[in-house]
């Protein structure tokens, strides 16, 4: 009761701050009463209340770091997988909040699914070629697909998952698991991905646009390839999947700067790009390629029409995607893209 006392004291007497920048999101604001009735008003306080709740972030620090050393796990709506030597994973998909089990080989896609993703494909890539506009897709693995061996031994993939089900049905596809996996085994020390994030790094995110301008020689053969260097520094905070367990300076990650020696004398002109957070990575790359980007969220805007590529005068239209999202694939596209 004293416990209860003393935060609920403290509760009205601290400032009530708009954003937990521990873990990136806003924060409820002081529910009013409206026309949804008593019991959305409730739940409305019930998250205020969690929100603001006194030294909120301290107390989930101190459980995870005590079920971390006891049970060797997390209790971030079981969404962080604590793996071996510090590295922290994912563990949700759009379809699936257990996303580790379709990395398994779990939840593979049926013949309808799968048809309306290589139907999908080849209908924006037929007529993109119709239009003079180069077409790719840019699926970006999750971390677990090419570091698998800091996850849990509980983890084993058992069969090819929904990823290699697409990279099966459309072999001109970017392949960026298979390249990974070779950038990997080339050169093991050099990491692709944050180890307490769910995003790859800058130095992943180059062989990504590497691939890409691979496929855009042929139609763009002024497009150089261009030198670079990488430089590495050693962080004393964790990154986004630490900050869901509030323990982001219990962690330390390496921050990877790909820079770039040359600049390309010309410039592929317009690319459009519907995307997601990955793209963040790849931004200094592609600048070296296109003298225009045009990003298009790939929640808030969806795929565009014909008509919007068109009107734009755009050279190259990307899909870029990481793999957990990659069920967007399935969705429906504008009929014009039939004509």
């Amino acid at each position: 009761m004293l416990f209860i006392g003393i935060h609920g004291l403290l509760f009205f007497v601290l400032k009530k701050e708009p954003i937990d920048f521990i873990q990136n999101k806003e924060n409820a604001t002081l529910p009013v009463y409206d026309t949804n009735g008593v019991t959305v008003y409730f739940k409305k306080w019930f998250h205020y209340i969690e929100d603001h709740f006194p030294f909120k972030n301290d107390y989930i620090s101190l459980s995870n770091k005590t079920r971390g050393i006891i049970l060797n796990s997390f209790n971030a709506k079981d969404k962080v997988v604590l793996g071996k030597n510090n590295w922290l994973y994912y563990n949700a998909c759009i379809y699936d909040d257990n996303g580790l089990n379709e990395f398994c080989g779990f939840n593979k896609w049926d013949t309808q699914q799968l048809n309306k993703v290589i139907e999908n494909l080849k209908t924006l890539k037929k007529w993109c070629g119709k239009n003079n506009i180069n077409f790719e897709v840019i699926l970006c693995p999750n971390k677990q697909s090419i570091y698998p061996e800091y996850l849990p031994n509980v983890y084993e993939k058992n069969s090819d998952n929904r990823y290699e089900q697409i990279t099966k049905a459309l072999p001109d596809i970017i392949n960026l698991k298979s390249i990974f996996q070779s950038e990997k085994t080339k050169n093991p020390k050099q990491l692709l991905y944050y180890k307490t994030d769910t995003h790859w790094n800058e130095y992943g995110a180059w062989f990504a646009t590497k691939a890409l301008q691979e496929r855009l020689l042929g139609s763009f053969p002024f497009i150089d390839d261009l030198s670079y260097t990488l430089k590495d520094s050693l962080v004393n905070h964790g990154n986004d999947l630490a900050n869901m367990l509030s323990l982001s300076n219990n962690y330390c990650d390496t921050f990877c700067i790909v820079k770039f020696k040359n600049k390309n004398p010309q410039k592929i002109n317009h690319l459009v790009v519907v995307s997601d957070s990955f793209l963040g990575s790849m931004e200094s790359s592609l600048n070296q390629l296109f003298t225009k980007i045009t990003t298009r969220h790939l929640y808030n805007d969806g795929i565009p029409s014909p008509q919007y590529l068109l009107e734009n005068k755009t050279d190259v239209f990307v899909i870029e995607l990481v793999e957990r999202y990659k069920e967007l694939l399935t969705g429906n596209i504008s009929p014009d893209y039939y004509k």
